[in-house]
């Protein structure tokens, strides 16, 4: 009986629900769709009462319900969500800049807790915990076997608290011990940036944050007291995040009174324009922004945006294609909805939103089986609006940011290195451990060991003994015909060990076929800068 009455208070209140939601007026629609939506609450009302009364199992009706927030959605568009409480926090926590905690990034490697570098400024860094070191107890007990979950639940706390952690560091016999204070952990958008040539400034951004603006002015001083003259910004697998955090980005960089960005809704209150403010910082420098099918939403918003304004070349592969404008909402249970309620455009009137009629499935599939061919992209532009950029160049809508220079990504690697990169125990990670030990206090930077170190025979001879004794089947020609790409991992492996997380992306950027070549493309970026 009581079963019943909650099935009747529940379907009640989503037809309650459903009924009252703000821009559901039954008086303003046709009675034809007044009487298709009584029917479909009715339907519901039975289904629920059919599955409480004669389901196989007992119902447990909050995950049924969460399935039924989920199917809604995914009927509207494929960025549309419901998002769980539990699932809230952790994923709020991606853009706004922090939590609280001691500050490592870590993986479970061999089932023991490893770190893989410590969060620049955090009380981890401070107290000298380094790469490589394996995190064996925690407040006295055993760590072995913790799973990632387990890992945030344990370390992360409220700032002030501590946590004492025993830790086993390569190349020492006996654990060392630390006291840690947890305090707030920034969470960096800008991973890395450095001086790639003596004129060209690399700035890799992966997320949009609410920090993001200021960490790339931080990253622009810098490099430009190192003595940069062009920039090449890299947001390739970057899925976007606060929109006004990538205006800002634009805006550092134009000098006109111009639109950056404008949103179009059903409701004229979701419309808006983003303007630049004319107080552009860095307005003379040549930039050339790399993307690829990855770069989404507020990536291509700054992509799009600077190559409309003709203020950068644009180079790599077509972006994702997520311009949508979700508006989120905290529901009474502590979870929220994260609703569509929009459309970004760029400056030129492009929407930047790819076609996802067919559902999710294949909204997803089709960006990852899209075909990178030059031949191919060009019988695909045919196909495509025209819109013009400030200065008159042609450039084309249909979903996603083109490049003006196309660059597909040229990694052809066989079966059995992909296994190897895949592997959750990080193998090329750990093998790097054991080399980073044996050549430490050999180099005395980065570049230095990037100009010497070129591994050849020997060195894939001794790779190849090591993953075999770990059980790993390795045939020798594989190896072989991919030594050049599986020495940069591990090189770059090393680095990041050795020094810092920027250190591993330069070296891996020697061997980087889009931006070795977005590299040769700077004369192409100074000729925009005299188009405005």
């Amino acid at each position: 009986m009581k079963k019943k009455k909650l099935v009747l208070i529940l379907t009640a209140v989503l037809s309650v629900i459903i009924l009252n939601l703000p821009g559901t007026n039954l008086r303003s629609q046709s009675g034809g769709r007044t009487n298709d939506l009584y029917r479909k609450l009715n339907s519901l009302q039975e289904i629920i009462g059919l599955v409480n009364e004669n389901y196989v199992d007992p119902v447990e009706w909050e995950d049924l319900m969460d399935g039924a927030f989920y199917g809604l959605l995914e009927r509207l568009d494929p960025h549309s969500n419901y998002i769980p409480r539990e699932q809230l926090e952790s994923i709020t926590e991606q853009f706004v800049g922090k939590f609280q905690g001691i500050g490592i990034e870590f993986d479970v490697i061999d089932d023991w807790i490893t770190v893989i570098a410590p969060v620049v400024g955090s009380p981890s860094e401070r107290v000298g915990l380094r790469p490589g070191d394996k995190i064996i107890e925690i407040d006295g007990k055993s760590s072995y076997k913790f799973t990632q979950e387990q890992v945030m639940k344990t370390l992360r706390g409220p700032k002030g608290t501590s946590v004492n952690l025993k830790v086993q560091r390569p190349g020492q016999e006996k654990p060392l011990s630390f006291t840690i204070v947890r305090d707030d952990i920034p969470i960096y958008s800008v991973l890395a940036s450095f001086m790639i040539n003596e004129k060209t400034g690399y700035i890799l951004i992966n997320r949009f944050s609410s920090n993001t603006a200021d960490e790339v002015e931080m990253a622009l001083q810098e490099l430009e007291a190192q003595g940069m003259t062009q920039l090449l910004i890299d947001l390739r697998n970057n899925s976007g995040g606060y929109l006004e955090q990538a205006v800002k980005v634009v805006d550092k960089f134009v000098a006109v009174e111009d639109t950056l960005v404008f949103t179009l809704g059903r409701r004229s209150n979701m419309d808006q324009v983003h303007m630049a403010h004319r107080i552009g910082t860095h307005p003379q420098l040549p930039i050339i922004i790399l993307i690829n099918r990855g770069s989404a939403s507020a990536s291509e918003i700054v992509a799009g945006a600077l190559q409309d304004l003709d203020r950068g070349l644009v180079a790599g592969e077509t972006s994702f294609g997520k311009g949508l404008v979700q508006r989120q909402w905290q529901l009474g249970d502590g979870s929220a909805l994260r609703l569509t309620v929009g459309r970004y455009y760029t400056p030129s009137g492009r929407l930047i939103q790819r076609p996802y009629v067919g559902g999710s499935e294949k909204y997803y599939h089709d960006l990852f089986t899209r075909s990178l061919d030059p031949e191919v992209q060009d019988s695909i532009l045919a196909t495509l609006p025209q819109y013009r950029t400030r200065a008159g160049r042609v450039v084309y809508g249909g979903g996603g940011i083109m490049p003006d220079e196309s660059i597909p990504w040229d990694l052809k690697l066989t079966e059995q290195t992909i296994k190897l990169i895949n592997n959750p125990e990080r193998l090329f990670y750990q093998y790097a451990e054991l080399r980073a030990g044996e050549l430490t206090g050999r180099y005395s930077d980065a570049g230095s060991f990037l100009a010497d170190y070129h591994p050849g025979l020997k060195e894939r001879q001794r790779l190849a003994d090591w993953l075999r004794k770990r059980g790993e089947v390795v045939d020798d020609e594989s190896l072989e015909a991919d030594w050049e790409y599986t020495s940069t991992v591990v090189a770059s492996e090393i680095a990041g060990l050795l020094w810092d997380r920027e250190a591993l992306y330069r070296v891996r950027l020697a061997q980087d076929n889009q931006v070795q070549a977005a590299l040769k493309l700077f004369g192409q970026a100074r000729k925009l800068l005299a188009l405005r």
